[in-house]
């Protein structure tokens, strides 16, 4: 990976720490970005006690992959600024509706609006994860850490140290989203997502002049 894709993943990393802390700590135990997490509560509460929760996930998982497709057959034709406008675009909207529900008292763990601003929250998550595109085709990965964390033990027994310092940073990245998010939203709560708008401008500015992928 060239270095610029490598600040660029690193950025994309704290964003998604950011974005799961939220939603985590906000929107009653839901994830996001890590659709993994969603799909276990999903399907062991379906065995013991089904929650409206449980059904909030169930419809994060089916509109990320809606949203994928979505991405894949339009928005990832667009250029890199276009998309970041985009981001930025769903940044107001889930603050706006995220606010809104909290202050109005409709953001309840039975509620629609925890249905509305959580779905919001992951076609945001989409939009912003497929901002370079190009990424996907790296064996670092925006959305399944996991699976990250496993190309870190096979770099660990391989003694690809480069690789693995590489992969280190962007890991890193993302728990740091994660510290730093969690400690905020005790005190901001959605206004915390607004720590992301300066790195997207960063990003936009950085890639001014980088050709359509």
């Amino acid at each position: 990976m060239k270095k610029r894709d490598i600040r660029n993943y690193c950025q994309l990393a704290f964003i998604n720490g950011v974005n799961d802390a939220i939603s985590v700590l906000m929107l009653h135990k839901v994830f996001v970005v890590l659709m993994t997490g969603n799909l276990i509560y999903s399907i062991t509460d379906l065995a013991t006690t089904f929650i409206f929760a449980d059904l909030v996930r169930i419809t994060l998982i089916i509109n990320f992959i809606l949203s994928g497709i979505v991405v894949h057959n339009i928005i990832a034709k667009k250029d890199i600024q276009f998309r970041i406008r985009l981001s930025l675009l769903f940044i107001v909207i889930y603050f706006g509706a995220g606010t809104y529900a909290s202050n109005s008292h409709s953001l309840g763990d039975s509620s629609w609006g925890f249905l509305i601003v959580a779905n919001l929250a992951t076609t945001m998550s989409v939009v912003m994860n497929n901002i370079f595109y190009r990424l996907h085709v790296t064996k670092f990965n925006l959305v399944a850490y996991t699976m990250n964390l496993l190309n870190l033990a096979h770099m660990i027994a391989e003694k690809r140290h480069s690789e693995l310092r590489l992969l280190g940073v962007t890991f890193a990245s993302f728990i740091s989203g994660i510290a730093v998010a969690s400690l905020l939203v005790i005190y901001l709560k959605f206004y915390t997502v607004l720590i992301i708008i300066p790195i997207l401008i960063s990003l936009y500015i950085a890639n001014l002049n980088v050709l359509p992928e």
